[in-house]
């Protein structure tokens, strides 16, 4: 790695960081997990919410590997090192088969933006949550100069033994939560059938056929009159 660039043996590109622009991530299926964890001897308490994210529009792999992140494990956690006002973000990669394995992303965030989470989860109101954030993630070279709005291919780094990949970090600035989306109304055909087409041609001869008769009643009523 040098002067902000990272090479990575066999592969043809370099990254950059630095692109100045936000990843942005959404999630749904939030829920709370209670519970506490005794660490040094100290009773701390556990609870967070997990969820189901995916990048909004842009994507996410690993440098040097294949493939790409379809599915992304969000956690939340209330976090009092946050209480500055920053609510911060962790991505990274976990190796192995079992359920905690693949990519995760975890959000350590100030005790009244968790609890005001919390509460809107458990009230239903909070069913899908956007987040936005500047973050340490790697971009191909050319890639770096992209114009707002063109989709880019975010990648975490490598540990210094270029093996296994680097967790990146982020600042969260923005974090929205909402219901879920309004249902769709099934979409109405306006095609007109068979059957409705030729409904339609009947009524026109019937009323053709009435105006006739008419006229000839009218034309009748003035013989009559002469």
């Amino acid at each position: 790695m040098a002067q902000g660039l990272m090479t990575i043996e066999g592969v043809a590109t370099r990254f950059a960081q630095g692109l100045g622009r936000h990843l942005r991530l959404s999630a749904e299926n939030l829920q709370l997990v209670g519970g506490f964890a005794s660490r040094e001897g100290r009773i701390e308490n556990a609870a967070r919410i997990l969820g189901r994210a995916s990048l909004s529009g842009d994507s996410l792999h690993r440098a040097g590997a294949a493939g790409e992140a379809r599915d992304i494990s969000l956690t939340v956690r209330p976090f009092a090192g946050s209480e500055d006002g920053r609510i911060l973000l962790l991505l990274g990669f976990r190796e192995g088969e079992g359920e905690e394995s693949g990519f995760f992303a975890e959000i350590y965030a100030p005790s009244m933006v968790f609890e005001a989470l919390k509460r809107d989860i458990l009230s239903g109101a909070a069913q899908v949550l956007s987040l936005s954030a500047m973050t340490s993630l790697w971009v191909r070279e050319n890639e770096r100069e992209a114009v707002p709005g063109m989709p880019v291919a975010w990648h975490l780094g490598l540990e210094a033994d270029g093996r296994n990949s680097a967790p990146a970090r982020g600042l969260i600035e923005t974090l929205d939560w909402r219901g879920a989306a309004p249902a769709v109304a099934p979409h109405q055909d306006d095609s007109v059938s068979p059957l409705d087409e030729a409904a339609d041609q009947l009524g026109r001869i019937n009323w053709s056929l009435k105006l006739i008769a008419l006229v000839l009643v009218l034309l009748l009523l003035v013989v009559a009159l002469k």
